[in-house]
């Protein structure tokens, strides 16, 4: 078992931008066992190209 860790972020310099959104995914090896989801304001606008990458 372990777990997957997602991080999304306002743009793509690590030390110059904010954290959208935080995803943790326990895994048996063969499917999800359990999730974690949670939005967060990154207190700054998301760059352009985020925004076209996800939506």
């Amino acid at each position: 078992m372990y777990a997957i860790l997602d991080i999304e972020t306002t743009g793509g310099k690590y030390n110059e931008e904010g954290i959208t959104e935080i995803a943790i995914y326990k895994f048996d090896g063969h499917e999800i066992t359990d999730q974690f989801i949670s939005l967060i304001n990154p207190e700054r606008p998301i760059q352009p190209f985020v925004v076209n990458l996800t939506g």
